[in-house]
């Protein structure tokens, strides 16, 4: 089992982000849209899973890129067109942020409102530098929802596109990562 990425496939580390990262997301893109029709003390605790969950995915982002950072990329097909490579790479860094951005408005948001996230039960984690503000906490929920959406494209993109070189392309792309 190879640890670290090759200029052919992806190593155990980035794998295992990935999987982990796609799994927690999509996950939390799903808890996200029930948490409204929820009532009483589910809907407590759920939001303070949805919370944690959501700042584990954020250390996971940031020990992800910083992991991907000091890794070599896997080439693209060498005959894969170039509109197709930047729209791949483009789509990929998107997400990063889309998913970083919406880790942040949930900690701000809920900061804001006054319930910061208690991360596992743990410890309080209140955003710095965040004041009490029903009008902020309001916008940056909006934000938050914009982005949830966003991610769901970008998701749905990513997939295609894996799902594209497969079966009409044929050329190995999406094996690399499993």
């Amino acid at each position: 089992m190879q640890i670290k990425n090759t200029p052919d496939r992806y190593g155990f580390i980035s794998k295992l982000f990935h999987w982990l990262l796609a799994l927690a997301v999509i996950g939390m893109l799903i808890v996200g849209s029930l948490l409204d029709v929820l009532e009483g003390p589910t809907q407590g605790a759920v939001y303070g899973w949805h919370k944690s969950l959501g700042m584990t995915i954020l250390a996971l982002m940031i020990l992800f890129m910083l992991w991907s950072g000091r890794n070599i990329k896997p080439r693209y097909p060498q005959d894969m067109p170039t509109l197709q490579t930047a729209l791949a790479t483009t789509v990929r860094y998107l997400l990063y942020i889309a998913v970083i951005a919406m880790c942040l408005s949930g900690w701000i948001f809920s900061t804001a409102k006054g319930k910061p996230p208690v991360v596992w039960g743990w410890f309080n984690l209140p955003a710095p530098f965040v004041p009490l503000s029903n009008n902020l906490g309001h916008m940056v929920k909006q934000w938050h929802v914009y982005l949830a959406w966003t991610i769901l494209v970008l998701i749905l993109l990513h997939t295609i596109g894996a799902l594209y070189h497969q079966f009409v392309r044929k050329d190995n792309v999406l094996k690399r990562m499993l």
